[in-house]
């Protein structure tokens, strides 16, 4: 196993999590592209809070749990490709 591996099956596993939370919270979504686009960005710039919040720059309402913001990232992005995946299996 690579020396890092525990990492990267700790932060899938956490994303995974997130998704499936994700999913009991708001049902199985499915958007256009744009909407998706602006879901994913609000969530970068949570993640940008927290990096500036670290650096003693934001205020005090910024997110600050930026490995937390960091997987909502991933979260949402999965659920884009989640969906581009199901789209194309649709079509073949």
């Amino acid at each position: 196993m690579q020396k890092f591996a525990h990492l990267l099956l700790q932060v899938n596993e956490d994303v995974l999590n997130e998704r499936l939370r994700q999913n009991e919270k708001w049902g199985h979504q499915r958007h256009d592209l744009g909407t998706w686009l602006m879901i994913l960005i609000e969530e970068v710039g949570e993640s940008a809070q927290a990096m500036q919040v670290k650096k003693g720059w934001g205020k005090p309402t910024d997110a600050s749990n930026l490995y937390e913001e960091l997987i909502h990232v991933s979260a949402v992005a999965s659920a884009i490709a989640e969906q581009v995946l199901e789209e194309s299996r649709k079509r073949k």
